[in-house]
């Protein structure tokens, strides 16, 4: 689904400077938003590795109350939610183009 937004650029700087900028930007945000994705996707892999489940099945058990309250659940929760957050954020600046 292609959805389109128009921005105005404004201020005295021509098209030309302005662009390379805002890409330089976007990339930079992307690449941000992908470490952090990783770091939270190893942190998951860590606890999968350690409870011998993997997230999907954890979090269903998780949601349903049948693991407790051990602070250490909600750790892996908390790094789930991360890599689900910064998954998203990556994958709407990756998906950032526009026509010149």
């Amino acid at each position: 689904m292609e959805n389109t937004t128009i921005f105005t650029l404004s201020g005295r700087h021509s098209h030309e400077e302005i662009m390379p900028v805002i890409n330089e930007a976007l990339k930079e945000q992307a690449d941000f938003a992908y470490t952090r994705f990783l770091g939270f996707e190893k942190e998951c892999r860590v606890y999968e590795t350690k409870y011998e489940m993997n997230s999907e099945e954890f979090l269903k058990k998780f949601e349903s109350g049948e693991l407790g309250d051990d602070l250490h659940w909600f750790d892996w929760y908390a790094a789930l939610r991360g890599k689900t957050l910064w998954e998203k954020k990556h994958s709407i600046l990756r998906g950032i183009s526009w026509k010149a």
